[in-house]
């Protein structure tokens, strides 16, 4: 579907892109080559990196009947209402868990993401990188330790082999992690409350089941209103002792309070995380001083490669929205039918 809103309005041909994506900016200029004036805000990569406030993004947007970035802006009901004009949002990244969609598609407002097959790789990757470094103990086998005279202590690495792997959520990360470890003679468990079949060598089964069987537990569910803190005390406890918690997906689904205190009883024997309830969190996170801990910096899909065709997708995504040329994929078509606050309503073409 492609989306028009009166393209002869200048107004509609200007964007706001409040976090750039692409490092090398040429999908903005081929926007601009399309006759969209494009404002230029912050850039993902520059340091530090800093979230809008709700009212410094409001104070920012405010006119702009299009904007585009990532997840440092919350739309949540109060932003959306502050800005009537708004009419597109061009989200970089699949996931719109940031943006409030029942009060945008209320409000005529059309929102599109970026399904990229890049991004589902370098996250199944990276997955597969963080539950490594935590099975050879590459969290403590460092520089520093050497550089303090360590050699080989009186503890040890695990093989990966034998290991039974849970994983939380059965979308395209997590299906691309069982295509990358399926020759790696380790069990793969799901637990997906969809209706897709799991592959052959995957057995479904319930949460519960999941987490007492499984030695590593790597999570790949979409935040939904049902599963927040989907791994709690409670789920620390069916786990067994000495397994492992993975996070490439959204800090939405644990509880962070009660991972720190497994992990401060040794009972949880590590988690690597990519993903925060603040981003950028507080470098005085109490997890950040935990033994056995991995963390990387949102970084799981943070590739140059990945970033541009993140970047050229929001781009056709806006152009289409914008201009009526082209192929955008919408996640609430519905808001295309609404008449906003301005009165004007938004015709789709096919």
């Amino acid at each position: 579907m492609t989306q028009n809103a009166n393209a002869n309005s200048s107004d509609n041909h200007r964007v706001l892109v409040y976090e750039r994506m692409d490092p090398t900016d040429e999908s903005l200029n081929w926007l601009a080559s399309h006759g969209i004036e494009v404002t230029r805000g912050r850039a993902m990569w520059e340091a530090p990196f800093a979230r809008y406030l709700d009212d410094e993004f409001i104070a920012a947007a405010r006119g702009f009947r299009s904007v585009m970035g990532a997840s440092g802006v919350q739309f949540s009901r109060t932003v959306l209402e502050a800005l009537p004009e708004l009419r597109f949002i061009s989200k970089l990244g699949v996931g719109v868990d940031n943006i409030d969609l029942e009060t945008a598609t209320s409000r005529g407002v059309l929102v599109s993401n970026t399904p990229e097959d890049s991004e589902v790789a370098d996250v199944a990757e990276h997955t597969i990188a963080l539950i490594l470094g935590l099975r050879k103990k590459l969290t403590t086998w460092t520089p520093d330790y050497m550089q303090r005279g360590g050699w080989r202590p009186g503890f040890f690495a695990d093989t990966l082999a034998g290991n039974t792997i849970g994983l939380v959520g059965l979308g395209k990360i997590a299906r691309a992690v069982v295509q990358r470890l399926t020759h790696w003679e380790v069990k793969i468990l799901a637990f997906d409350p969809g209706p897709a079949p799991a592959p052959g060598e995957v057995e479904q089964t319930s949460l519960s089941d999941l987490l007492r069987r499984s030695d590593i537990v790597s999570l790949h569910a979409t935040p939904t209103s049902q599963n927040r803190h989907l791994i709690n005390q409670a789920a620390f406890e069916l786990m067994k002792p000495g397994a492992l918690l993975i996070n490439t997906a959204r800090a939405w689904l644990v509880d962070t309070n009660a991972l720190l205190q497994v992990l401060k009883s040794g009972r949880l024997g590590g988690a690597a995380l990519d993903v925060y309830d603040l981003e950028p969190p507080d470098p005085n996170d109490p997890l950040f001083r935990q033994d056995h801990v991995i963390v990387t910096p949102h970084t799981a899909a943070w590739t140059r490669k990945g970033l541009e065709a993140l970047g050229w997708h929001g781009a056709r995504n806006l152009c289409a929205m914008l201009c009526g040329e082209g192929h955008a994929d919408i996640v609430n078509p519905a808001a295309a039918h609404v008449t906003p606050p301005q009165g004007r309503r938004l015709q789709a073409q096919r």
